[in-house]
């Protein structure tokens, strides 16, 4: 691989580089998934049919392809990030910030090979191994998201501001906003359907008939998250490595 290439796919990049590949990055995820959805063979309601739908050969024929380039293309673009980041937190927490750089590369990857694989499906069969690299991609990116909070907190405990407090913010609430829900979903579940507790099923069912009982609507949601989150680290993130006072 030549110097360069090495270089950008191990985040050696610029600040205005990397705000750069973001927004180009969320147009080809976003504008190729939103534009296979208008063409979809049927309504396409986002709140009930995952990603996957828009990029499967057999429930999108005539343009599975696009979202498959789209969110391949976007993959490769968004790799950069995990080294960046990684780079910027290491002296706050070298370990943390390795496990997050490491996190956020897998789940890139991860996500990539994904696509492929559902590409490949027909040929290779394992219909389950696509739904399987998806998830390990999304697990991957929260436990990311989860090292770079981490790394906010111990900034904040042990006084060295290298963090502005607008990111030491950004990154908790769209950290625990999300645990704090599917914590919520799952105590309803336990208590309502497997307790058997009658004000928790109540509650639980009247929450199935909500869009936030799809797993879809947790899937753009959590794109949409994720896409937050990339950009507000690029925005507040320091522009130069910075080493503790």
């Amino acid at each position: 691989m030549p110097r360069s290439l090495e270089k950008f796919f191990t985040g050696h990049v610029s600040k205005t580089a990397l705000l750069t590949l973001l927004p180009v990055s969320f147009a080809s995820f976003f504008g190729t998934v939103i534009t296979a959805a208008i063409y979809f063979p049927e309504r396409y309601d986002w709140r009930v049919r995952v990603i996957s739908n828009l990029t499967s050969p057999h429930d999108n024929p005539r343009f599975y392809w696009l979202p498959s380039l789209g969110i391949a293309a976007a993959m490769l673009l968004l790799l950069p990030f995990a080294g960046y980041v990684e780079q910027r937190l290491r002296a706050i927490a070298p370990r943390t910030a390795r496990s997050a750089g490491a996190a956020f590369a897998f789940g890139f990857s991860v996500l990539f090979c994904a696509v492929v694989a559902q590409l490949a499906q027909p040929l290779i069969g394992m219909g389950w191994l696509h739904e399987f690299l998806a998830r390990a991609a999304a697990g991957a990116f929260a436990v990311g998201m989860v090292c770079c909070s981490l790394c906010a907190l111990k900034d904040r405990f042990d006084g060295q501001s290298l963090l502005c407090n607008a990111l030491a913010y950004g990154w908790a609430s769209l950290t625990l906003l999300p645990v704090i829900c599917l914590v919520a979903i799952g105590a309803l579940v336990l208590l309502g359907h497997q307790l058997d507790v009658a004000w928790a099923e109540n509650l639980r069912q009247s929450f199935r008939t909500t869009p936030m009982w799809h797993l879809a609507f947790w899937e753009w949601a959590g794109a949409v998250a994720a896409s937050v989150f990339l950009t507000v680290s690029a925005w507040w993130l320091p522009a130069r490595i910075q080493t503790p006072a």
